[in-house]
């Protein structure tokens, strides 16, 4: 309903000029215009799953605008993004605006100490027990010259200490030394099938250290200590056969290992070595021909009676010493260690070898392969 005005006075507006008149209309066009997309950018953003994902130039262009309104217009107006995220964004455009860290000349500082430097300090840490500037000497010997502090950073780096704390040699530091001179024995057992049902056999073996050769196996059910002695002789007979000259008796603590066992290996110019109590890592070499034996052998086969299983270690025995290759001793086979056999077979070239060259020998029905090349 248009409100009406005195004829002796005019309308307010009317005193107005034409231009305000005119601009207060804008403007309130404009208000109701921007109160509409305002409202619809709300409902349009309450629609979409998720946060909206920005590129760099939206995020420019968005700072531009809003920062022409004022941070109280902002506060009203803006409605997509936090009007304090708009200013993170603005100290974020000004910082990398000032950024030249790329121009910055880098210098290069103190070289990076060469890898197969920091390979062989590691090595020489592992092989002895040395600190950072025994290792500092053997290098310069070496011509390497390198300091005591980087040598000890690598050391940390690569998880090794810098000054190792000196308790004397560990186990299998001193196997190692003294492999020549080790014999490791051990005794498994396996079920095998007799008249009498299923029983217990029990496997006595010896093995060299440093070759991983058997010299010894056999097979029985009741392993007494006078069993053990005369196993152990043959044992000695065997090593003065391959021509090892062992020291070193290592067993476990098992009961069939008797004080007389023992004197008799002293008596022989032997020193009885026996491992800790429930360590069977001190005999680790045993422990992995057992599992060896096991799983390409006796898992396979259902044996019946004592003589068929003392045949099938005699026959591992033959392809482990003969035509396995064994990883601890660099994939060469126990009886070659040594030999110029062994080292003749790596400088084959690899281009000269066909198929038709190779032949497959088969062990205990196909159950056990060992492949060699064609005599020329």
């Amino acid at each position: 309903m248009p409100i009406e005005t005195p004829s002796n006075q005019p309308a307010e507006w009317l005193s107005l000029p034409v231009i305000a008149t005119i601009a207060r209309l804008l403007c309130r066009e404009l208000t109701l215009q921007n109160e509409y997309l305002r409202l619809e950018n709300k409902i349009l953003k309450s629609r979409l799953p998720g946060r909206i994902r920005f590129t760099d130039d939206e995020r420019r262009s968005l700072v531009d605008a809003a920062l022409a309104m004022g941070r109280k217009l902002m506060e009203t107006v803006v409605n997509i993004v936090k009007p304090t995220t708009i200013l993170a964004w603005q100290r974020r455009l000004e910082k990398a605006k000032w950024d030249y860290s790329e121009r910055r000349k880098r210098k290069p500082g103190r070289p990076r100490t060469p890898g197969n430097v920091e390979e062989l300090i590691c090595q020489i840490a592992r092989e002895n027990v040395w600190g950072y500037k025994n290792i500092q000497g053997e290098l310069k010997k070496l011509g390497i010259e390198i300091s005591k502090t980087t040598v000890a950073n690598i050391l940390r780096r690569n998880g090794l200490p810098p000054s190792p704390d000196h308790q004397g040699l560990t186990w299998r530091e001193f196997l190692s030394r003294h492999a020549d001179v080790f014999l490791c024995a051990d005794l498994l057992t396996k079920e095998i099938w007799t008249l009498k049902g299923l029983q217990r056999a029990f496997v006595f073996f010896v093995l060299h250290l440093r070759t991983r050769r058997i010299l010894f196996v056999h097979a029985t059910f009741s392993p007494n200590a006078e069993w053990l002695k005369q196993q152990a002789r043959h044992v000695l007979w065997e090593c003065d056969e391959y021509g090892v000259k062992p020291r070193f008796f290592l067993h476990d603590n098992d009961r069939c290992y008797s004080e007389g066992f023992d004197i008799l290996l002293k008596n022989t110019g032997l020193e009885p070595v026996r491992t800790p109590y429930e360590a069977p890592n001190a005999n680790v070499v045993a422990e992995r021909w057992i599992r060896s034996l096991r799983e390409e052998r006796l898992n396979h086969l259902i044996i019946l009676g004592l003589d068929r299983l003392q045949y099938v270690l005699d026959k591992y025995k033959d392809f482990f010493n003969q035509h396995r290759p064994h990883q601890g001793i660099g994939n060469c086979i126990p009886e070659q260690v040594g030999h110029q056999m062994g080292d003749k077979a790596q400088d084959v070239d690899s281009n000269s070898v066909h198929t038709s060259d190779i032949r497959c020998h088969e062990f205990l029905g196909g159950l056990l392969k060992s492949y060699i090349r064609r005599a020329a």
